[in-house]
């Protein structure tokens, strides 16, 4: 089993020789100083890891608002757009009607 890409023996070998270097009495307030750093460095993590969560929720939020007006634009659109088409359709009609009584009353005029 590995930590961090060190083996059992080269994590041993670190131990042993921090052991040396620094000396047993000042060992325990070393982890002591390395713990509250990591400590310390996972408080930060977590804060901006916070603060990203909170802008992406922010985000998702504006991102749903923005996407129902635009469908609520589009159900508009839609429907003006089909109102149109048949005020058009009966506009057509109305005027196809009215050439073909034209076309009927002239005299001389082939079908």
């Amino acid at each position: 089993m590995e930590f961090l890409g060190i083996g059992y023996q080269e994590l041993l070998l670190v131990l042993v020789l921090l052991l040396v270097v620094v000396g047993p009495e000042r060992l325990p307030a070393m982890a002591y100083q390395l713990g509250r750093a990591v400590r310390t460095m996972q408080g930060y993590a977590r804060a901006v890891r916070d603060e990203f969560s909170d802008e992406i929720d922010y985000l998702d939020e504006q991102y749903k608002t923005i996407k129902g007006q635009v469908n609520e634009a589009q159900g508009t659109l839609r429907a003006e757009n089909a109102k149109l088409n048949s005020e058009l359709r009966e506009v057509t009609a109305s005027v196809e009607s009215t050439v073909a009584t034209v076309r009927s009353e002239v005299p001389g005029r082939e079908r």
